[in-house]
């Protein structure tokens, strides 16, 4: 690519951060294998939370404030006043669809710390792997879906994410997140990556 093209479209100072047009190029390759499996993981994510406090506290959990942080309701509040300005139903499959994926990691922030025992982690994660091999807390999913969530922010922004060490195995622990909700969820996702990897080299699916 001319360097005019990248001063005028993509910017100097968004070029700065990458070694050259190779890696920009490599940028946006791991960045378009990382949108299935993170999208497969927020639905499945607010989804579960869903099905799990909807048994627990009832189908309207998302506007219960005592178990819920003021936070937590503020952010419940703006999804229902933005479907309102857009003129569209305020009914609970609208919010929970309209809810960002920072709102349900938040979910495992320490205020939740009593109100998330393994006994709901394990509802919301029903293939958790047994305490001999790795023992998951609501801190330890908290800081993995955290530590995704950022990754996901920074990929949806169009920013540097490749050669990074904190995302170098990204893909793993989106993975590994999936298999916490069943392993066929994270086979279907690595299907359909691959599937798409075809299609861009020219193949036949």
């Amino acid at each position: 690519m001319r360097d005019s093209l990248i001063e005028y479209f993509i910017s100097e100072r968004r070029f700065s951060s990458y070694k050259d047009t190779h890696e920009y190029e490599q940028n946006l390759i791991f960045s378009k294998d990382s949108y299935v499996p993170l999208s497969i993981l927020e639905i499945s994510l607010r989804n579960s939370i869903d099905k799990h406090f909807s048994n627990k506290l009832g189908t309207s959990w998302y506007g219960n404030t005592t178990f819920l942080t003021k936070d937590s309701i503020l952010k419940v509040t703006q999804a229902r006043e933005l479907l309102q300005r857009r003129r569209e139903p305020t009914t609970k499959d609208k919010i929970i669809a309209e809810l960002s994926f920072g709102f349900w990691v938040n979910l495992f922030k320490k205020p939740y710390e009593k109100k998330l025992r393994i006994n709901d982690l394990v509802k919301i994660f029903p293939h958790l792997p047994p305490k001999n091999i790795k023992r998951i807390t609501r801190e330890s999913i908290y800081k993995e879906l955290n530590h995704i969530r950022n990754f996901r922010n920074r990929i949806f922004h169009y920013e540097k994410v490749i050669n990074r060490n904190n995302y170098n195995i990204i893909h793993n622990e989106i993975d590994e997140m999936l298999l916490y909700f069943d392993p066929e969820l994270q086979q279907f996702s690595s299907r359909i990556n691959s599937k798409i990897n075809k299609i861009g080299k020219g193949s036949n699916v």
